[in-house]
């Protein structure tokens, strides 16, 4: 069953509930107002009944000693006053009754009027009653009221409001049905737009019109539906950054698997003199460093956020190292590395920070003139490697940090590149929490800035 029906329904059983209370309490109004009004009527009846029956017995100066003759008198002056519906009883005993019914059975009198409502074979009559002392007898006056036609009058009026309510709850029915549709709308485009998200279309939004609850539903809906549409494209992103990954990986190990096992079979199958076969296994032993480097990249790539370990290096010891460690390259390229070192310390992974710096200097040596000068710089910040070689074209600049992307894929092939290198520099930054920014145009050098974020922790 759906909201709106199970709301209409509900809506109806509560206009049915109040339309009953409603006409309950103007009926039960109504009664009470017409008992009011007979009662009054009747104890105007009941006290001209009480003063023309004793006007009529003190006004006789008869001496009636005969107690026969006393009842008949006082018979007669009561009947004088002509009173339907009326009734006498003297000293217990009833002298004159014009009521369907004993009234001293339903009330007991005092000297003051008492009244009380009484039914009898279904109908409802009201009981008045006053006690006289008359000549020394106790009189006790009934008048009794036929009070019938109210509930006649009732069941009239409870005809007529049941057919006024039953038209004020259809009416209140097609408002309240109206009203919920109208209100119940953004839920519906809600639910629309939540089956197109699981169909696939995840730019679907909802239009905000409100501001009530349903409108920051909406509005929340809408920015959970951003979030999911962000995250798709993250993965789907991923997804296809790690197919092309894999056919990066499968096509840099295919060239130098194949050339080995053409190497192997023509060992194993050729003639070869002495030389040729050194010159061969030469060869061989080249593109088995080449792969074993490349693999080792590969592994450091994959593994890396899982085997950081983060302390407080002291920044002048590893820029020594890495000094150490890159002096045999920048003399083989013909270049000077100058450092500029302005911490005394940073928490980082030092193998990890050691091997980026080492990449980036190699790049830089790569790309620089013989002569020329690169310059790593140690900041609390992080690290700046620049350098006054060829640069990178603005083309090639968005990719570089892609694994396997090379500008000049035989430049870099020829000196024994991979495109890995700024891949690992820039997973190594995000290990850290940072960045790596790179700034470079062609013919005027390169500033690569390893920044590094929430794991820092520089002294001065």
């Amino acid at each position: 069953m759906k909201l709106k029906t199970k709301l209409t329904a509900l809506c109806a059983v509560v206009l049915c509930l109040v339309s009953l209370g409603l006409s309950g309490a103007m009926l039960w109004q109504v009664r009470e107002q017409s008992y009011s009004a007979l009662l009054e009527r009747s104890e105007e009846t009941l006290k001209e009944l009480t003063d023309s029956f004793g006007q009529a017995v003190y006004h006789t100066n008869a001496d009636l000693r005969e107690s026969l003759l006393e009842k008949i008198f006082l018979i007669h002056c009561f009947r004088s006053a002509g009173v339907a519906g009326s009734a006498l009883i003297v000293n217990g005993e009833s002298l004159s009754a014009s009521t369907p019914f004993a009234p001293q059975d339903y009330l007991t009198l005092e000297y003051t009027p008492k009244s009380t409502r009484c039914s009898y074979q279904g109908k409802e009559y009201l009981v008045l009653g006053k006690l006289l002392d008359v000549r020394e007898n106790q009189c006790e006056v009934y008048f009794v009221a036929d009070a019938t036609y109210i509930h006649s009058q009732l069941l009239q009026l409870a005809g007529r409001f049941a057919l006024l309510a039953l038209v004020i709850g259809m009416l209140g029915l097609l408002a309240v049905r109206w009203l919920l549709g109208r209100g119940l709308r953004p839920l519906a485009r809600l639910s629309e737009a939540a089956d197109q998200i699981a169909a696939g279309g995840y730019s679907q939004r909802v239009p905000v019109q409100a501001k009530d609850e349903i409108g920051q539903l909406a509005g929340n809906f809408n920015r959970m539906a951003s979030a999911v549409e962000t995250h798709i494209c993250t993965l789907q992103e991923q997804n296809e950054r790690q197919k092309l990954f894999t056919g990066a990986v499968t096509h840099e190990l295919k060239t130098p698997l194949t050339s080995l096992l053409l190497n192997v079979n023509t060992l194993r199958t050729v003639y070869l003199t002495e030389e040729k076969r050194e010159a061969l296994l030469e060869s061989m032993d080249i593109q088995l460093h080449w792969l074993e480097t490349m693999v080792r990249k590969l592994l450091t790539l994959l593994s890396m956020k899982k085997n950081a370990r983060f302390s407080l290096v002291p920044v002048p010891d590893l820029l020594d190292q890495v000094q150490l460690l890159t002096k045999e390259i920048c003399q083989k390229y013909g270049v000077s590395l100058e450092i500029s070192c302005d911490t005394a310390a940073l928490s980082m992974d030092k193998d990890l920070i050691c091997s980026a710096l080492v990449n980036l200097i190699e790049n830089s040596a790569k790309a620089s003139k013989p002569g020329q000068r690169i310059l790593i710089t140690a900041e609390c910040s992080g690290f700046t490697v620049t350098d006054h070689g060829c640069g990178i074209s603005e083309k090639d600049l968005k990719r570089v940090t892609d694994p396997f992307y090379m500008g000049d894929p035989s430049r870099s092939k020829a000196k024994g590149g991979f495109g890995l290198g700024l891949a690992l520099v820039q997973e190594i930054a995000q290990v850290h929490g940072g960045t790596l920014e790179l700034e470079s145009a062609l013919g005027q050098g390169t500033t690569a800035r390893l920044i590094l974020g929430n794991h820092k922790e520089a002294l001065q």
